[in-house]
């Protein structure tokens, strides 16, 4: 959970700066490590995630099969990731609203996990 707890303060530090973007991508990639951590902890181990894969088995396994977490964290994480690209890629930024949403999403979501795994 370690790099979730870092992507989510610098997070919050571009949120208290008015860094919407940065916000953004770095709450996206705090929830990313999160679902991570959660999936290896149910022992579903890879090398490497991609975004989609990481997104699919995440709510598959985790929110729709076992029910530990849910089903708005399925929801969060992809909206998360719309967010991120929209912060990284595209020439409208992310809103102080939007920013600020996906930020106490992430907070919510890497708390709960951080909940499930020891």
């Amino acid at each position: 959970m370690g790099r979730a707890r870092e992507f989510l303060k610098v997070a919050e530090i571009a949120l208290a700066r008015e860094c919407y973007n940065a916000c953004a991508s770095n709450a996206y990639y705090a929830m990313f490590w999160a679902a991570i951590t959660a999936l290896v902890h149910q022992g579903f181990k890879q090398t490497e995630w991609s975004h989609g894969g990481l997104r699919e088995i995440f709510s598959r396994e985790l929110v729709v099969k076992r029910r530990i977490y849910p089903a708005k964290f399925g929801e969060w994480l992809k909206d998360a990731y719309d967010l991120r690209v929209k912060a990284d890629y595209k020439l409208e930024g992310v809103s102080t609203k939007a920013a600020r949403r996906i930020f106490h999403h992430a907070q919510e979501f890497v708390s709960a996990i951080e909940e499930v795994v020891p």
